[in-house]
């Protein structure tokens, strides 16, 4: 009877999504319960672009067609399409061998290598924790400005200021960024945290170059082909940043760790925040959302 309960279940959910039209993305399953689509599925069940999946006691896991699989850690929410996950609730590891990126709390999370495997966490309160396995990650706001890059061994904590939400336009945008200050060789300065480049201008940094700065300055944009373009940066662009005459706030072992900041929010963290998001070291987080899910093992399809 609960066998054929299940059957009705999985087949309300397809045909109410045949009914619309959308095609199949992948399948989920579950070692206990789950919802997907508001109906209580034990098993296996369908995926449509635009499914709502939600795990209680257990993970469960999810097969796109593209070859791409995630697992859902316990007590997690998330709507899928069938190029991203929009994490609302929980944990997901995420293992990607083609394009596709898992978006929290208005950050997206970007496999920027082949065969890239990770977990994304979102904590009880404004965080989330991005930690690489194999391969890495790209992290952007919503307007694509790149914010840092997560490589294996390496955790990061983004923390997104509920006062300040991250900005709707990257340009315009007050940052504070502690890094590494070099002059290339057509003369221009640029400051890196984390493997994220920003060009500066609008001061001398002469006397800084291969030390370690604290500024504070403003986007202009980006920089193509030697001009300041306006735009939103793009995260293959570098972004441009003014600093005024009194944007450089420390030097040496006064600036602090390294890393990106905006408001005072991001007084006291170890590394990084930009428009309202914060970003600092996440000890061990990667191994521990992945040890508390299970590895992942794809079945035979």
């Amino acid at each position: 009877m609960v066998r054929k309960l299940q059957v009705v279940v999985v087949l309300m959910c397809l045909v109410s999504h045949l009914s619309a039209g959308t095609v199949a993305i992948g399948t989920a399953s579950a070692r206990g319960d789950m919802r997907v689509d508001s109906y209580t599925v034990n098993g296996n069940a369908t995926l449509f672009d635009g499914s709502v999946v939600e795990t209680s006691l257990a993970s469960a896991d999810l097969r796109l067609n593209k070859g791409t699989n995630i697992r859902m850690g316990a007590s997690s929410r998330g709507t899928l399409y069938s190029d991203r996950l929009v994490l609302q609730r929980g944990a997901s590891e995420l293992s990607a061998s083609t394009p596709f990126q898992i978006e929290a709390r208005g950050l997206r999370v970007q496999a920027s290598a082949a065969n890239t495997r990770g977990t994304i966490s979102m904590g009880s309160t404004n965080n989330v924790e991005v930690a690489a396995l194999t391969g890495g990650f790209g992290i952007t706001n919503g307007e694509g400005l790149l914010l840092a890059s997560v490589r294996p061994g390496h955790p990061l904590s983004f923390v997104i200021d509920a006062g300040s939400p991250p900005a709707t336009k990257a340009v315009g945008s007050a940052i504070v960024v502690t890094g590494t200050i070099n002059k290339s060789a057509d003369g221009a300065y640029t400051i890196t945290f984390n493997g994220v480049t920003y060009q500066v201008k609008g001061t001398s940094f002469d006397s800084l170059v291969g030390q370690t700065a604290k500024i504070r300055g403003k986007i202009v944009g980006t920089l193509i082909g030697g001009v300041i373009n306006g735009d939103t940066p793009a995260d293959s662009l570098p972004a441009v940043i003014e600093v005024g005459s009194k944007g450089i706030l420390a030097t040496g072992a006064a600036a602090g760790a390294l890393g990106v900041g905006a408001g005072a929010g991001a007084a006291g963290l170890s590394t990084a925040a930009i428009t309202g998001i914060v970003i600092g070291g996440a000890v061990a987080a990667g191994a521990g959302i992945a040890a508390g899910m299970g590895a992942f093992s794809p079945a035979s399809r």
